[in-house]
């Protein structure tokens, strides 16, 4: 083979293993990146801080999930409501600042009155709210089991959810999840 060809044909090997390398590298580092916030939040122990977490993306597996059982049973679909969002998120930090898991605010609001605080003009159908550790469907299912509860899930009325939550720094969720119909 001709020195010259041979020349050639090395400096195009090594000019596309040094293209790979690029390549990989730039995989490398862009996937490295990347915000795994798509994931599932289960706890603090095996996922860390909710606030690491897509709050639309949670929400929109809350609602999905939701849907999912009130479809099994003939009743219509919720719909995310931004107003209700804001009303839930800020009861679950007074709840925190209280200590006390329950449906009244430190003011003595009722979830109807913050929810027309943050917006939403409709009638609240009821509200649910949880102190616990555990994550997005945990907290769904021991809804689903407390019959107080499940009532609020399964109101044939309620047209809207919102969903809200305030981790302490242990890893403690408070859960507020309020539904809705429009006027």
């Amino acid at each position: 083979m001709d020195y010259n060809v041979y020349q050639i044909i090395m400096i195009n090997n090594f000019s596309i293993i040094i293209r790979f390398i690029q390549l990989s590298l730039f995989l490398i580092i862009f996937t490295a990146c990347v915000n795994n916030n798509g994931d599932i939040y289960k706890n603090n122990q095996d996922s860390g801080r909710i606030e690491n977490f897509d709050s639309v993306e949670i929400r929109k597996r809350h609602l999905d999930s939701l849907n999912a059982i009130r479809h099994e049973r003939d009743l219509g679909n919720l719909e995310i409501s931004d107003f209700l969002n804001s009303s839930a998120a800020t009861h679950a930090r007074d709840i925190f600042k209280q200590q006390r898991a329950w449906n009244f605010g430190s003011d003595g609001s009722s979830p109807q009155k913050r929810a027309e605080v943050s917006g939403f003009v409709g009638i609240i159908t009821g509200e649910n709210v949880s102190e616990t550790y555990e994550g997005e469907f945990l907290v769904l299912q021991v809804w689903l089991k407390n019959s107080l509860s499940r009532s609020v899930l399964l109101n044939k009325e309620a047209t809207h959810l919102g969903l809200g939550w305030y981790q302490e720094k242990n890893g403690k969720i408070w859960w507020v999840q309020v539904l809705g119909f429009k006027k």
